[in-house]
């Protein structure tokens, strides 16, 4: 399995490759990721993005004229590149290498989304907190996974079930109990509910999740 880069880090390629931006802008929106996923939107100032930018506040003001266009701005580069790279690094670790069981499927697919999440849990605390108040994210969010959802795993489950090896259940059950494992887990660490260690949740929900689904 390849290492698989964090999200700061494929925010940071992203940043590189969109020209539209200039240098201070891209040093400026990669600071702020930084300290609204390390210590929260609120508690950010101005004046802190900048010194983490290494420019004036005034730049940061002359681009950004409110510490929300800042975290608009933020947002529009994870769906310029960064959720594409994150999928495809994910593709490449599980679905990519095509399974031939649905132990196989369930104890990869698990592990690789439950490391993942742990090593990006801020980022995903910031992106969840989007989520409760700004519905055209949601909207893009939902479409991205629907879509990487039919590229990436739908070729899978259909293959498993014609080999009559993983439930004939709809598709759209088979991901829910697939991936709600995650979500469970990435609600706790938000929460602050830390009763077992990774490598116990992981256990956990893989051994749930075969039982749920193989035949």
């Amino acid at each position: 399995m390849s290492e698989e880069q964090t999200l700061n880090e494929v925010y940071a390629d992203t940043l590189k490759k969109m020209e539209n931006l200039t240098e201070k802008q891209k040093r400026v929106l990669q600071a702020s990721l930084e300290l609204f996923a390390s210590q929260g939107f609120e508690a950010t100032t101005s004046q802190q993005i900048a010194k983490r930018a290494g420019v004036s506040v005034g730049s940061v003001y002359h681009t950004f004229p409110t510490k929300q266009a800042i975290l608009v701005a933020v947002l529009a580069p994870i769906f310029e590149g960064t959720m594409d790279t994150v999928a495809n690094q994910f593709n490449d670790n599980t679905f990519g290498k095509g399974f031939e069981s649905v132990e196989e499927l369930v104890k990869v697919t698990i592990a690789d989304r439950f490391y993942f999440a742990d090593k990006n849990i801020n980022v995903i605390r910031l992106m969840l907190g989007q989520m409760l108040v700004n519905s055209v994210f949601v909207e893009d969010l939902k479409k991205f996974f629907e879509q990487q959802a039919k590229q990436l795993v739908l070729p899978t489950i259909v293959r498993l079930q014609a080999e009559q090896k993983i439930k004939n259940l709809p598709i759209e059950k088979i991901l829910q109990i697939l991936f709600y494992p995650l979500a469970t887990y990435i609600g706790k660490r938000v929460l602050g509910i830390n009763n077992m260690s990774l490598e116990e949740e992981i256990e956990f929900a893989t051994e749930i999740t075969i039982k749920t689904l193989k035949v």
